[in-house]
């Protein structure tokens, strides 16, 4: 009996531990991430437009989050290899059609995607005929962000 006892508190002082340690560490778990946010903040904006929400795409994310990457090396936003990504999403997703917007500076997903909706051409991709998206918002060694967004149907 004593044996069984001392099992259970053993037990309950590990779960204890890990469970108090989990807690702590995930402080910030209910923090929707930037490209969440944009991602959300487009859905809106489609939806006052009567447009269907774009789907969050893996494969749409990991490009546009290698693309972003590509980008804070050169510290310049681009669309270079643009082609590229569109070939993958075209092979992997089937895609027919594809689009990107890109930026740097804009401090959250707020302004963004103000500043794409305020510019003609990025509007476009954001109103347009697409079913699915990948985002990224990815701050450089400064803390400026750099921001992809690919669009496919």
């Amino acid at each position: 009996m004593k044996t069984s006892l001392v099992k259970y508190l053993f037990t309950f002082l590990i779960l204890s531990s890990v469970l108090s340690s989990c807690s702590n560490d995930d402080s910030n778990s209910n923090e929707i991430s930037v490209a969440d946010e944009v991602l959300k903040l487009v859905n809106e904006y489609r939806s006052e437009k009567g447009l269907k929400p774009l789907t969050k795409n893996s494969t749409a994310e990991e490009l546009a989050i290698g693309h972003t990457r590509y980008m804070i090396s050169k510290k310049d936003i681009s669309h270079d290899n643009f082609n590229s990504r569109g070939d993958v999403l075209n092979e992997k997703e089937n895609a027919v059609s594809t689009a990107e917007n890109v930026a740097s500076s804009y401090p959250d997903a707020k302004s963004v995607v103000d500043g794409w909706i305020a510019s003609d051409g990025h509007r476009q991709n954001i109103e347009g005929d697409y079913t699915h998206t990948g985002i990224a918002a990815i701050k450089d060694e400064n803390g400026k962000y750099y921001y992809t967004q690919l669009f496919y149907r």
